[in-house]
């Protein structure tokens, strides 16, 4: 009896178990990256990731009437993003408990096998995007009289503005937020629940 239900737990994919409630949660947990423009809390500040995108002007957030004025289309894909991995994680953990039984294995292996790299895919696309974006940013100001803009991903740039005798510079401040940190995690565990869930189906 003792054995048997060892072998039961065995087959608990408990990688997918921990990735789907982690990839359930991420939608909701907040930006995964900040930039702040100038000290003591901004004069402008961008926190994004690929579920949310949100713009504060001295500390005050646009409302979200005022996001999907200004760009509807982001708005509605940063909702679209959540609710697709929201679904995803949902997948992945029904996945992860369905290895349990028997009967079920070939609908807990194809769950698992669907959704288990998604987030990985998203993190690399995020950090790609991000890479891009700060290099056009930089080329484009390059390109401009009176201004400059030196930033990248990570770490501290410059923003700084001439006209005539007028001058105006401020620091920027970048980096990635805990929340990156645990889709980095969860990304992780949906790899190694690929791997279990393959060597739970061979048993």
């Amino acid at each position: 009896m003792e054995k048997a239900s060892e072998r039961l737990w065995r087959r608990l994919n408990f990688f997918g178990v921990l990735a789907g409630i982690l990839t359930l949660l991420l939608p909701f947990s907040g930006a995964w990256w900040h930039l702040t423009l100038g000290t003591d809390g901004g004069i402008f500040s961008i926190l994004a990731s690929p579920f949310e995108f949100k713009f504060l002007i001295f500390n005050k957030q646009i409302s979200t009437a005022e996001a999907v004025q200004l760009s509807p289309l982001l708005w509605w894909l940063c909702l679209a993003f959540k609710l697709c991995y929201a679904y995803f994680g949902a997948a992945l953990l029904a996945g992860s408990l369905l290895s349990l039984s028997e009967k079920h294995a070939e609908s807990a292996e194809t769950l698992v096998r669907f959704s288990s790299l998604k987030l990985l895919w998203l993190v690399v696309a995020f950090v790609v995007v991000l890479f891009i974006a700060t290099f056009l940013v930089n080329s484009a100001t390059q390109l401009m009289g009176g201004a400059l803009i030196d930033f990248s991903i990570i770490g501290t740039g410059k923003f700084a503005m001439s006209s005539g005798n007028f001058h105006i510079s401020a620091p920027i401040n970048m980096g990635f937020t805990s929340t990156f940190a645990v889709a980095i995690i969860a990304s992780a565990l949906g790899i190694a629940s690929r791997i279990y869930q393959k060597r739970i189906s061979s048993v």
